[in-house]
């Protein structure tokens, strides 16, 4: 038997990306394109034919025909493209578009997007059909935002999008990563249309938060499968994490994950770009200033390239198997860099290695996202599926083989590492149960042997979590209306815990008003969710008055009562009385506190005050002569220490002034005979003048 590459396959022989920028691989050098209509941050792809011949190019939003014209219906395509709020305008989604062929067809193809971050992820992956067997062979869109079907949360998807041509060489993958979830789903296009219905694959860390004001920038970053198709890297930009999986283009399953360990650097990690090597051995990621490469053999991490005054950005492999990087800056100068032999520890790197490019026609963050195209397969594809690569303790996990082509009469077996459980650790069948006795970190092993002798062996690690110790608390025994209460959860959880109220409120504490069930769900990290609840019950408080503010006249006296309350009711007065009236005979704040006999405490208070009618007697003598009577000016049924006084010889001069009066002036120092006095109420203004004698 002879095998023969396909030369013919030059649908992805011409980009067009960043600023009007483009790159075309029909010689024997990429050579710099400025003639393209093309305006996109990020998301971009461009599609020809199987002879290099360009169709159509799209940033999700806008499709462009062969003559960089704007497509018959090619606006509104389900991309993110809103310029006023893109970072990086349009489209400010990592990998927001991609276009494939319609399996089986000549004429129409897919283009399917996926929203951007600053959209709040909502819209998820959609699709547009292109049909260019339409106006005169320039194409049309004859749908488009149509939206796709997705098991999993509110539906939200990340950034990232790739496509993967199926091991039978004719369908094609689509592959997406849930928010808030460690879920991949991918999805088949085949030549009746895309399944509804994806392949979930669980593995790997929670796509989620970020440290950017929108706690959302994990969700941006590169997905990349392998050109031989069995691996799959995901980026994510926020929190730098970077993890490796197995992926089965048989089947559409990602499992295996590993997380790639940190290059040494004082400055946290941001992966964004990320790409394989042609034989699928290197990787190559871009954390800002930092190019890095892994051998994924080895081990080994080396530095490529540090690209200061400006940023590393999408990677992408290229038709003539060199890998090619943007490198972009608001500020600084834009252009591609590239690996020359990214298959070698030797990558022959060169920076700004593509000229032609100017301020107004230059790369910006993204490249075209190219559909992978896996050779045929020349060995069973094996691995297994979880749907939930962490389980609960006491949870079964469940176990199916991956295998393709499926092979009806291979004989699969298990160990699922659990040598405790005896003759339980081993099962046969190509879908099993297993229950893991206690917590902990267990490899599983899936053996498959061909009837024709061939065997294949696959593990990958299952987590078993235990439950997260927690239970709700009150902050106090005794819950009275009009008082809230807080709740929370003991004992003290780490870092990273994360809570879920009965409302959908996610604080670590909740406050509760009325009487009724809470419950909150927590989880702490490498845990499992516990929910605990409790009833509260607020117990009323008394009901208190003592009416509106009074006035008091000087010889009236007043009785003061928060209301009628039941038997058992405590009262305590400003005075420290505690009877169940107060009775009063001058003005002033009053109040009184009134606790039930349960405990529930009201408070209410009342302001007395002189009233204005109220009959008074300013005297027009007096007699300080030390008889013991008349012997100081005293104002007679006004209200006490409120007056403000000033009084006057019989010459105009000022004699005396008190602010407040107590009613002691007597006349010291002074001759007898007429003096006059001004008194004013600086609350009210009211103002009484007049004389008074003085006899000794």
């Amino acid at each position: 038997m002879l095998a023969f590459q396909a030369l013919a396959q030059g649908e992805f022989n011409t980009w067009y990306f960043g600023r009007q920028a483009g790159l075309a691989f029909t010689g024997p050098v990429a050579v710099a394109l400025t003639d393209g209509a093309l305006l996109s941050g990020e998301g971009c792809a461009t599609i020809s034919d199987a002879q290099g011949n360009l169709l159509f190019y799209t940033n999700g939003v806008y499709a462009w025909n062969r003559l960089h014209r704007l497509m018959a219906n090619g606006r509104d395509l389900g991309g993110f493209g809103d310029s006023l709020r893109s970072e990086v305008p349009p489209n400010s989604a990592t990998q927001g578009v991609t276009v494939v062929p319609r399996p089986g067809s000549s004429t129409e193809y897919y283009v399917f997007t996926v929203d951007a971050a600053e959209n709040g992820l909502k819209r998820g992956l959609q699709y547009a059909v292109v049909d260019l067997a339409r106006q005169n062979g320039l194409g049309e869109v004859v749908r488009k935002a149509v939206p796709v079907p997705n098991p999993l949360g509110d539906g939200r998807l990340t950034e990232k999008l790739v496509a993967v041509r199926h091991a039978n060489q004719r369908d094609i993958w689509l592959v997406v990563h849930g928010w808030n979830s460690n879920q991949f789903l991918s999805y088949l296009l085949t030549s009746t249309g895309l399944s509804p219905s994806p392949v979930v694959s669980a593995g790997g860390s929670v796509h989620r938060g970020g440290p950017n004001p929108r706690q959302d920038y994990n969700a941006l970053g590169y997905m990349k499968v392998s050109p031989t198709g069995r691996r799959l890297v995901s980026a994510q930009y926020g929190d730098g994490i970077l993890e490796l999986f197995d992926f089965n283009y048989g089947t559409g399953v990602v499992s295996g994950p590993r997380r790639l360990p940190d290059a040494p650097s004082s400055l946290p990690q941001h992966y964004y770009g990320v790409e394989f090597s042609p034989d699928g051995n290197m990787l190559y990621a871009g954390s800002d200033p930092v190019l890095y490469q892994y051998n994924l053999q080895t081990s080994a991490i080396t530095e490529v390239a540090r690209i200061m005054f400006t940023s590393p950005w999408a990677l992408q492999l290229g038709p003539d198997q060199k890998i090619y990087g943007a490198f972009y800056g608001p500020f600084s100068p834009s252009g591609l860099f590239v690996i020359g032999n990214p298959n070698a520890a030797d990558y022959q790197y060169r920076f700004d290695a593509v000229p032609g490019f100017t301020p107004s026609h230059k790369p910006l963050e993204g490249l075209p996202n190219v559909l992978v195209r896996p050779p045929v397969p020349g060995e069973l594809l094996a691995n297994f599926g979880l749907q939930r690569s962490e389980v609960c303790l006491g949870e079964a996990v469940s176990f199916a083989a991956s295998l393709y082509p499926a092979i009806p009469d291979a004989t699969v077996t298990w160990d699922f590492g659990e040598p405790t459980a005896g003759t339980g650790n081993k099962a046969t069948g190509r879908n099993v149960l297993h229950r893991y006795a206690g917590a902990g970190v267990y490899a599983a092993t899936m053996t498959v042997r061909e009837v024709s002798g061939p065997v294949h062996v696959y593990s990958q690690s299952v987590t078993v979590l235990a439950p997260t110790d927690a239970h709700l608390a009150v902050d106090r025994p005794l819950l009275c209306s009009g008082t809230p209460a807080l709740l929370g959860v003991k004992p003290s959880q780490p870092g990273g815990t994360t809570y879920r109220w009965q409302d959908g409120s996610t604080a670590p504490q909740f406050t509760a008003h009325t009487s009724g069930r809470y419950w909150v769900e927590v989880t702490a990290p490498q845990r499992c969710p516990v929910r605990d609840s409790l009833t509260l019950t607020f117990l009323s408080a008394p009901t208190v008055s003592l009416g509106p503010d009074q006035t008091i006249c000087a010889t009236q006296r007043l009785t003061l009562s928060p209301g009628e309350q039941p038997f058992g009711t405590a009262y305590r007065w400003q005075d420290g009385s505690t009877g169940p009236r107060l009775e009063i005979t001058g003005p002033g704040t009053y109040a009184v506190t009134v606790t039930s006999a349960a405990g529930c405490t009201s408070q209410a208070t009342v302001v007395v005050r002189f009233g204005d009618d109220c009959l008074f007697t300013i005297p027009n003598v007096i007699t300080p002569n030390g008889d013991g009577r008349n012997e100081t000016f005293v104002l007679q049924g006004l209200e006490p220490n409120t007056w403000n006084i000033q009084i006057y010889n019989r010459w105009g001069k000022q004699v005396y002034q008190q602010v407040k009066y107590q009613g002691g002036w007597d006349a010291g120092g002074q001759p007898e005979g007429l003096y006059y006095y001004l008194l004013v109420q600086p609350l009210t203004g009211r103002q009484y003048k007049g004389w008074v004698e003085v006899i000794r």
